[in-house]
């Protein structure tokens, strides 16, 4: 076992395809309202101050770059006024990189609500992390099922810990690279800033158990969910009370934002907090039925470029 605050052992893996694509020059963008000139705004009489949006599947596609079209409507959005901003599960190293392709730089809130980032000015604008007991307690849960989980830490050189012996799937651990390094889990419980564990890309009956034991303890929020990236299902626990909107809130209590002033989009089970809790909710049509019976608009995924009747739907 390694010396508390001892280095983390970088772990040599592959690499994502597609990862690396790199956006092409592209003409002057076409506005929304020139691209669909008979869109119909449904009139709430609130003003909207803040987009809040999932990504993956609902801003970009599975190739991580931002369409287009999507974009443009970003764009049009920020020019009249209107923040954007990012919801995701996924890593601030990751986000942050794919929007710099694009030329975006956006507030986001990151790993389901543990982080949020101002990407504008670097500032950190909420933040959520495990009390290293309660870490340890879940970890052990995880362990007592056979799992040893991804670990989500604070680290200038990488993103994840995981054991000798991780339980997510190759995938998963091919597209992490050398963001993830290999420590003793239970020193890094105790002695690291955690943000979440996750194993992704096992069966359902692989992770049931333990997402029932984790979702009986007074504290971490738990998702078990089917995995739209690497197959199968995910499970991934968060710290007490932790969800998108906490994140959106922090955001929104920051910047005097109400609400009623929010429009949310999502397709997934991680988006129904914020969809639930924002003035205006938004999902795609390709998303869980959870997420669509809480929608009061529903939008076409990436391919069919439906992020960009968000401006027609809040008359920016």
């Amino acid at each position: 076992m390694p010396e508390p605050g001892a280095p983390f052992t970088r772990t040599a893996r592959g690499s994502r395809s597609g990862m690396v694509a790199r956006y092409p020059e592209r003409e002057p963008p076409v506005t929304c309202r020139q691209r669909f000139p008979y869109s119909t705004r449904v009139d709430t009489g609130v003003v909207i101050r803040l987009v809040a949006t999932d990504l993956d599947g609902t801003f970009w596609g599975e190739d991580l770059v931002v369409p287009p079209a999507h974009l443009a409507a970003a764009e049009e959005l920020v020019e009249s006024g209107v923040t954007v901003l990012a919801a995701t599960s996924r890593r601030p190293r990751v986000v942050r990189r794919q929007l710099a392709m694009v030329g975006l730089r956006l507030p986001a809130v990151l790993i389901d609500g543990a982080l949020g980032v101002d990407f504008r000015s670097d500032e950190r604008f909420h933040q959520s992390r495990f009390d290293p007991e309660i870490a340890l307690g879940t970890l052990a849960i995880f362990q007592e099922h056979g799992l040893d989980p991804c670990l989500y830490v604070e680290d200038p050189e990488i993103d994840i810990v995981v054991s000798e012996t991780p339980s997510t799937c190759a995938a998963h651990l091919a597209y992490l690279g050398a963001v993830a390094g290999t420590a003793d889990l239970e020193v890094t419980a105790q002695m690291s800033e955690v943000y979440a564990l996750s194993v992704l890309g096992l069966s359902h009956e692989r992770l049931k158990a333990a997402a029932r034991e984790l979702s009986r303890l007074d504290g971490p929020s738990v998702l078990l969910y089917p995995e739209p990236d690497y197959g199968e299902f995910g499970l991934i626990v968060t710290p007490p009370g932790v969800s998108k909107w906490t994140g959106v809130d922090a955001y929104c209590q920051l910047h005097g934002i109400a609400p009623e002033e929010v429009l949310a989009v999502g397709d997934g089970l991680n988006d129904l907090p914020m969809l639930r809790q924002a003035g205006t909710p938004v999902a795609v049509r390709s998303g869980v039925p959870e997420a669509i019976a809480h929608a009061a608009h529903l939008i076409d995924p990436p391919d069919g470029d439906g992020w960009v009747h968000i401006v027609d739907l809040i008359g920016a």
